[in-house]
């Protein structure tokens, strides 16, 4: 089976990750030291790797409702578990709708009222799952669009949604306009709802990359430094939740901690002798080095 990764700028991530971490100038200091016969050498690390996420070929399920209270329900396929997803689909329906984030509920992991999807893995849930709520957002403003104009008696196409006010009227006279709440209490007076439901497939994997280049110097009780690139599609920091803008850094810290810190022992009856975390090593801030991370985007051709 051939596998076609979608796109990369590959050398543009690793020359800007070398650029951060002066490579160059380390490269001339690491020459100096060996010749000089420095006690403290220096060593340079380099590591590049290419990641799929979204490996699964199914879609993803999800829902947007609007209320006669104006309050608007999200439903989703996927199932969070720290990833912030509850904020980041109420902040891509709050975009298209033009309502308050307090004003959307993101209900997830309930059957009774989730009637599919396939969860959370694979780093696949906002390509797909949160891409499908988005979309369930576009079409229920259509639907409104179509309700705004019968009540206006007006043609659809001069049918404007002013988001910053979460309101629709017709072009060129905005003091006449209709609320969400509105529109959907006079689509429950006539037996239906602003409701979208999609069912997005996925169009395939997606192959982010990051070059890391780390440096330490020997017989030093700390000195740590790593610069790292992150490639991807389109990045919007606005969709993430403050404490986890910075995805680079949970990366950083596991990488450091396999290679240094975490280690399962076994005495030589095969029992264990990192059975707890009193035993266990693992990372803390005291021995994460500093980093910078730096982000490329590439779009689809």
């Amino acid at each position: 089976m051939d596998t076609v990764y979608d796109v990369g700028d590959y050398h543009r991530a690793l020359d800007l990750a070398l650029e951060v971490a002066g490579y160059d100038d380390l490269r001339a200091e690491q020459v100096r030291r060996r010749t000089a016969g420095d006690v403290r050498q220096l060593g340079i690390g380099l590591s590049c790797y290419v990641e799929i996420t979204n490996g699964l070929p199914d879609g993803e399920f999800g829902a947007v409702e609007v209320r006669p209270d104006g309050k608007v329900i999200v439903r989703t396929g996927t199932s969070p578990h720290g990833q912030g997803h509850v904020t980041a689909w109420s902040m891509l329906v709050a975009e298209q709708l033009g309502v308050a984030i307090e004003d959307i509920e993101v209900i997830h992991g309930d059957t009774d009222v989730v009637p599919r999807g396939a969860g959370t893995m694979g780093s696949r849930s906002l390509q797909v799952g949160g891409a499908a709520v988005n979309q369930a957002a576009v079409d229920v403003v259509e639907k409104a669009k179509d309700l705004a104009a019968d009540l206006f008696e007006a043609d659809r196409d001069d049918i404007v949604l002013d988001k910053a006010n979460g309101r629709f009227h017709v072009v060129g006279t905005p003091a006449l306009s209709r609320s969400w709440a509105e529109l959907a209490e006079a689509a429950a007076k006539d037996g239906t709802a602003l409701f979208a439901e999609v069912d997005l497939a996925s169009p395939g994997p997606t192959y982010p990359s990051v070059p890391h280049l780390g440096r330490r110097s020997r017989h030093r009780d700390r000195q740590g430094e790593c610069a790292a690139t992150h490639r991807g599609g389109r990045r919007r920091t606005d969709y993430q939740p403050a404490p986890r803008r910075r995805p680079g850094a949970r990366g950083i810290a596991q990488g450091v901690a396999q290679a240094l810190l975490e280690e399962v022992v076994y005495d030589l009856d095969g029992n264990p002798l990192t059975s707890t975390l009193a035993d266990y090593s693992f990372i803390s801030a005291a021995e994460l080095p500093s980093y910078e991370t730096r982000f490329t985007e590439t779009r689809p051709r």
